[in-house]
């Protein structure tokens, strides 16, 4: 057994080099990297499992196209039509607006959709350290993904995109509830200037082809070269909390792998005591983000243990920040949020400086350092210590 007891970003590095590569689901990359991630699992002495799951590409890649053909009408609708359909346009326009922030929240009852269409397979690889959970301990669940893609649009492009249209949407509901109600109506060319945006948004959305260029190393080698070396940590300690190492494929596709082991595996945790740390584009900047909320309204994801890595960040002296992320961007933290679990995401401080290589076939390794990854790794293992 490794006898190492703290936790060393090179190692973490090592691993993440070894799996930029391509490896969108269903590729030669993929299995490449499902097999990795099992090797290491195997080594370290843990109890490690493949969970093979089924799913479609209709929530991820169809439904947000039909949703965007169907809102481009309604926005240029008001312009034309504006002045003469008042409230049929208000209604119109308030519907659009009340659809395109529902789907900005994890919907159960929509869950559904992932079995429809054309199914597709892959699997998730579950590492377990041995201890059982108790009554009244915690345990831990980690999550990284370990799929990646390549999109026409940069995954900064395509969130700042989502924002505009859905700003849009509303100043468009906006202007014909003014309209509607106080009979004032703003000069045709700020209409038109606001449709036209919008539209162009929603339609530039429809470019957004998913491909298997991206060497991932950013998103999300770094969560799962992570995971690996703090799965060392916790094994070369004989950690005696009940700690869970979950590698999820198809995240890429809409969080699917979470999804999955999530509907499954549910209740074989108590959720009082379960803490979930999804890893998720490390590596770069000063500093570690917490994502704490989601969507619009913001739904809020955890408390207790947002507070535990605000603790443990002050007593290691590493900047540590709640972050909402409102639009544009999946989380594998989400859908088992979705189930009453504490849930993180840990990303970097400094995505702002990768954000227009992510999703591209500028997403290397060399974007990281290890004075970032190190920074992530010492903060894990305070936190599953001082737990």
């Amino acid at each position: 057994m490794d006898t190492n007891l703290a936790y060393d970003a090179k190692l973490a590095y090592y691993h993440i080099t070894q799996l930029a590569f391509p490896r969108l689901v269903d590729s030669v990359g993929e299995a490449e990297a499902q097999d990795y991630i099992v090797e290491q699992f195997t080594a370290l002495g843990l109890d490690v499992s493949w969970e093979p799951f089924s799913f479609t590409k209709f929530p991820a890649e169809v439904l947000p196209r039909i949703l965007s053909v169907l809102f481009v009408p309604v926005v240029l609708f008001v312009p034309w039509f504006g002045e003469r359909f008042p409230v049929l346009l208000c209604l119109a326009c308030l519907l659009s607006l009340a659809i395109a922030l529902f789907f900005t929240q994890w919907q159960k009852r929509l869950e559904g959709l992932y079995d429809v269409g054309k199914r597709c397979r892959t699997e998730n690889i579950i590492a377990k350290n041995g201890v059982e959970q108790e009554d009244n301990t915690p345990a831990f669940l980690f999550v990284a993904h370990y799929d990646s893609k390549s999109q026409v649009l940069p995954i900064a492009v395509r969130a700042v995109s989502y924002g505009i249209a859905i700003t849009g949407l509303l100043v468009l509901t906006t202007l014909m509830l003014i309209k509607l109600f106080a009979a004032v109506w703003l000069p045709n060319y700020i209409v038109w200037g606001v449709a036209g945006i919008t539209s162009f948004c929603l339609l530039l959305l429809q470019i957004n082809v998913t491909q298997n260029r991206s060497p991932g190393g950013f998103d999300n080698a770094s969560g799962v070269g992570v995971m690996l070396e703090v799965a060392r940590v916790v094994m070369a300690r004989e950690e005696k909390k009940s700690v869970t190492f979950l590698a999820t494929g198809a995240e890429e596709y809409g969080m699917c792998g979470a999804l999955r082991y999530i509907q499954t595996h549910a209740d074989e945790y108590d959720r009082e005591n379960t803490y979930v740390i999804n890893l998720d584009g490390l590596g770069v900047g000063d500093g570690v983000n917490v994502v704490t909320r989601y969507g619009i309204p913001p739904t809020r994801t955890t408390r207790a243990l947002s507070d535990l890595f605000r603790t443990s960040g002050e007593a290691l002296g590493i900047h540590v920040s709640d972050r909402y992320l409102p639009i544009g961007v999946g989380l594998d933290s989400i859908p088992i949020a979705s189930r009453g679990f504490e849930t993180v995401t840990l990303t970097a401080r400094g995505v702002g400086s990768v954000a227009l290589k992510v999703h591209s076939k500028r997403d290397r390794s060399e974007l990281l350092n290890t004075e970032s990854l190190q920074q992530v790794g010492e903060l894990v293992v305070d936190v599953i210590e001082r737990t």
